[in-house]
């Protein structure tokens, strides 16, 4: 026996199971419909933030190749005083360079004076010429500490050149390598001989500058910048969580 729902009029129970299926049957697809929203909507999060990870991370990039490729990159300085003994002997442990070679050096080039120039063109306490001075990564070759670290880094060169030969070093240091292999050792220029003679003189003393100078250092990063990347980081994922639930509610609504 089949029964027309259109026509029945007196058996209300009948009709009210009908509906309640199928309301149980519009509430499941609403469900599913729901969760399906709430992968995609999830799914569709996860590819824009890679997407925008990446696209960050690549702005990234390109403006520090172009902050370094302009000279914008350069480190933030500041002035230190500094004691110039401290710095000779800095400059010997980090080029492998006997101190007192080092002081006996900056000795007579310059008598320690930081900015002293020759007719010659060649400054500060080790009295670099500009163009040596540049190859040696000294910026500023009337800072001690850039100057003296330069002077240090051309006698370990030089001393290497020479398996350790002290006056063809020093030869090389006043007269240039040029003129050492020229002549096949110390040039016989009187200036160059009397050099390497008061240099290895003022070795055998017990030198010290006594000064205190102002130089420029680096500024080093701040370890505070660390829990502040570590916030945005929760952050980011705050956001992306936020984002989720909001297209959900968007969605939903239009369902």
């Amino acid at each position: 026996m089949s029964l027309d729902l259109n026509k029945v009029t007196s058996n209300g129970t009948v009709r009210q199971q009908d509906q309640t299926v199928t309301s149980a049957a519009v509430k499941s697809e609403k469900s599913s419909g729901f969760g399906n929203i709430l992968a995609n909507a999830i799914k569709r999060c996860f590819a824009d933030s890679i997407a925008s990870y990446k696209e960050k991370q690549e702005t990234e990039e390109t403006e520090r190749s172009a902050r370094t490729s302009s000279g914008g990159g350069s480190p933030v300085t500041f002035q230190m005083s500094e004691s110039m003994d401290a710095i000779f002997q800095e400059a010997a442990n980090t080029y492998g360079v006997p101190v007192n070679l080092l002081k006996a050096v900056g000795m007579a080039e310059s008598n320690f004076n930081q900015y002293a120039q020759s007719g010659a063109g060649a400054q500060g306490v080790m009295q670099l010429m500009p163009a040596t001075a540049a190859s040696l990564g000294v910026s500023d070759p009337f800072d001690a500490r850039q100057n003296i670290m330069g002077g240090a880094k051309l006698l370990a060169q030089n001393l290497s050149m020479y398996g350790g030969n002290v006056d063809l070093a020093l030869a090389a240091y006043n007269a240039g390598p040029g003129n050492v292999a020229a002549y096949g050792g110390v040039p016989p220029f009187a200036e160059t001989q009397n050099y390497v003679v008061k240099v290895k003189q003022y070795m055998g003393m017990d030198l010290n500058t006594g000064q205190t100078v102002q130089t420029t250092a680096a500024a080093a990063s701040s370890p505070a910048q660390a829990p502040e990347s570590a916030e945005k980081e929760q952050s980011g994922g705050g956001n992306f969580l936020a984002d989720a639930v909001e297209r959900v509610r968007v969605q939903a609504q239009m369902v």
